[in-house]
């Protein structure tokens, strides 16, 4: 919903790229994408959780600890192509913060 209504075409194709690390649709179609493309909810239970632990992802699957996690913003497994994402409370706090996060261009690229 958010990328559709809030994102334009250039920030669209800076989410693509922050997730899969490829700005462009696959050739074939995202049917086509391997691995397929997913989304994981990340819930923070503490400060120093970095949200690639095993209990991170239990934690934000099982919702052990509701807190919103403002100061989080979304991470991505591009070798997955999957995107990780804080279990934040209001839609407007994910579009802001993925639109922070798909704007900082950090990260690597292959040549």
């Amino acid at each position: 919903d958010i990328l559709e209504k809030d994102f334009n075409d250039k920030e669209k194709g800076a989410f693509l790229k922050f997730v899969t690390s490829c700005s462009k649709p696959p050739l074939l179609g995202f049917y086509n994408l391997e691995p397929p493309f997913s989304i994981r909810c990340v819930e923070v239970a503490d400060e120093e959780d970095d949200g690639d632990t095993v209990g991170s992802v239990l934690r934000g699957f099982l919702a052990i600890k509701k807190r919103d996690p403002v100061n989080r913003l979304p991470t991505a497994s591009t070798c997955f192509n999957l995107l990780k994402l804080p279990n934040y409370q209001k839609k407007s706090t994910l579009r802001d913060k993925l639109r922070y996060a798909i704007s900082c261009n950090t990260g690597f690229e292959l040549s």
